[in-house]
C-alpha cells in the first residue's frame, strides 16, 4: 500500500474519542448536499462508506478544475471540498448480485444516506421500503429536490433540482441588494449546504430516537424546503404586512447592513432600541433619538434613506479599523466586510482551527473550510484525503461482510465491484 494510501486508511479509522464512534454509514451521493452531510458526520467519527459507480463515481470527480497527479490519477477540487475522511467501494447497484451485497452492508449500517432523484432507490429495489424489510433498525436519509412522496408528497417531487432551484424558489434570489429588478443568485452552495446540515441532524435525532424504540425511520430533506427556512423572517413579515421588504434591508431594523468607511466597507448591525441607543451616542448624534421617523427599529427600515447620510458622513472621516474600534468600544456590533483573501489571515479564523489543510497528490497543500462543531474533550478531525474511486471495496466487504479472498476476486471478474 501507497503512503498516501496508508495516510488515508489512518485517517478514516474510527477514533474512540469521537460522538458517533461505532455508526456505520453508506452514502449513496454526487455533488455537495449528500457529500457535506456524510463529511460532517464522518468528522464525528462515524464510518462512511461511499458507495459509487465503477465508471466514475460521483459526478463531483470529475468537475472542473481539476488537476493529474504524477501517477496520471485525476482529482477535481469540488470533490476534495466534501469528502474527507470516508471510504469508497465501488459496487454495480443495476447488477442483481450488487443489490444483493448492498442490501447485506445496509443489514450492517445504521444510517443509508442517498441524495439521488426520488425513487431512483426504489426502482433499484433497495429504497427505504425494501431495506427496512431486513433491517428494522437502519436509518435512511434521503436528499431530494422536493421530498419524497412516502414521507410527504409535492407536485414537484419529479422535477429536476440543483442548489439554484431552492434559492429561485424560496424567495432568497429577492433578498440582496441589487440592480434594477433581476433577482440575484448568492453565490455558492446555500442550499446545499442547508441541505447537508439539515440532513446531518435528522440522522443525529433519528439516532437518538432509535435508541428509546429499537426502531429506526426515514429522514425526507427537501432542498427547497432548506431554502426556504432561510427565509423565515420574510416569510412571517409578508403574512403581517402583505408586501416584501425591499432587498438588502433588515426587515424589522435600520441600520442593519453595509456601509461605506474612508478606506473600504463595513457592516453595522443595531437591532433593539437599547443598541439604537448606544449607536447615536458613538457617532455623536443623540438627537437622532428624538426624530419620529427613527422611533424604532421597522420606521428606521422605511426611513433609511433619511438615516443613511447622517452615517455617512461620520463614517467618511474614519476608517474601517476606527469606526469598527469606537462602534464595538460603544456597545454597538460591527465588523469589517472581509474579501476571502482576509478570512485566510483572520486571526480568529486561525485560532479555532477553521481551515484544514488537505495533502493532496494532484493538487497539494489545499485549504478547506474545517469543522464548525467544537467539542469539549474532543479532538480536531482529521484533514484526511478523500478515497480513491474503490479504494476501500476489499477491505469494507471483507469486514463487513467476512468475504475472502476467491469470493472478491469473483466479483471483480464479474464486474459487480
Amino acid at each position: 500500500m501507497s503512503a498516501n494510501a496508508n495516510a488515508a486508511s489512518a485517517a478514516t479509522t474510527n477514533n474512540p474519542e469521537r460522538p458517533l464512534s461505532g455508526v456505520r454509514i453508506l452514502a449513496v451521493e454526487n455533488f455537495v448536499a449528500g457529500p457535506f452531510a456524510s463529511m460532517w458526520l464522518a468528522d464525528a467519527g462515524a464510518e462512511v462508506v461511499k458507495v459509487e459507480s465503477r465508471d466514475g463515481g460521483d459526478f463531483a470527480r470529475s468537475t472542473t478544475p481539476v488537476k493529474s497527479a504524477a501517477d496520471g490519477s485525476v482529482q477535481s477540487l469540488s470533490f476534495l471540498r466534501n469528502n474527507r475522511n470516508k471510504k469508497s467501494v465501488t459496487l454495480d447497484l443495476k447488477h442483481p448480485e450488487g443489490k444483493r451485497i448492498f442490501t447485506q452492508l445496509a443489514c450492517e449500517a445504521d444510517i443509508v444516506l442517498e441524495n439521488l432523484r426520488p425513487g431512483v432507490m426504489d426502482r433499484l429495489g433497495i429504497g427505504y421500503g425494501a431495506l427496512r424489510e431486513h433491517n428494522p433498525r437502519l436509518i435512511y436519509v434521503a436528499i431530494s429536490g422536493f421530498g419524497h412522496e412516502d414521507v410527504m408528497p409535492s407536485p414537484y417531487t419529479d422535477y429536476p433540482a440543483f442548489d439554484i432551484i431552492g434559492q429561485a424558489l424560496s424567495g432568497l434570489m429577492y433578498r440582496p441588494e441589487r440592480q434594477g429588478d433581476r433577482p440575484t443568485y448568492l453565490g455558492f452552495s446555500m442550499t446545499d449546504l442547508q441541505g447537508g446540515i439539515l440532513a446531518a441532524q435528522g440522522a443525529l435525532l433519528a439516532l437518538y430516537q432509535r435508541e428509546r424504540t429499537g426502531l429506526g425511520k426515514k429522514v425526507d430533506i427537501s432542498l427547497y424546503d432548506a431554502s426556504l427556512v432561510q427565509n423565515e423572517i420574510s416569510v412571517a413579515m409578508y403574512s403581517a404586512f402583505h408586501k416584501p421588504a425591499p432587498p438588502g434591508l433588515h426587515a424589522v431594523t435600520a441600520p442593519f447592513g453595509t456601509f461605506r468607511a474612508s478606506d473600504g466597507y463595513i457592516v453595522i448591525a443595531v437591532l433593539g432600541d437599547h443598541i439604537w441607543q448606544r449607536f447615536c451616542h458613538v457617532i455623536g448624534m443623540p438627537a437622532l433619538l428624538e426624530d419620529a421617523r427613527f422611533q424604532d427599529g421597522m420606521a428606521r427600515s422605511a426611513n433609511s434613506d433619511a438615516l443613511n447620510p447622517h452615517i455617512d458622513a461620520w463614517l467618511a472621516t474614519r476608517t474601517r479599523a476606527e469606526a469598527v474600534e469606537a462602534l464595538r468600544e460603544g456597545g454597538v456590533p460591527a465588523s469589517a466586510v472581509n474579501d476571502i483573501a482576509d478570512v485566510f489571515v483572520c486571526p480568529h479564523v486561525a485560532a479555532r482551527q477553521m481551515l484544514m489543510t488537505l495533502q493532496d497528490p494532484a493538487w497539494g497543500a489545499v485549504q478547506v473550510a474545517g469543522n464548525p462543531i467544537k467539542m469539549s474533550d474532543t479532538p480536531e478531525p482529521e484533514a484526511g484525503l478523500p478515497p480513491r474511486l474503490g479504494q476501500h471495496t476489499d477491505s469494507v466487504l471483507g469486514d463487513w461482510l467476512h468475504m475472502n479472498a476467491q469470493q472478491l476476486d469473483a466479483l471483480h471478474a464479474s464486474e459487480v465491484i
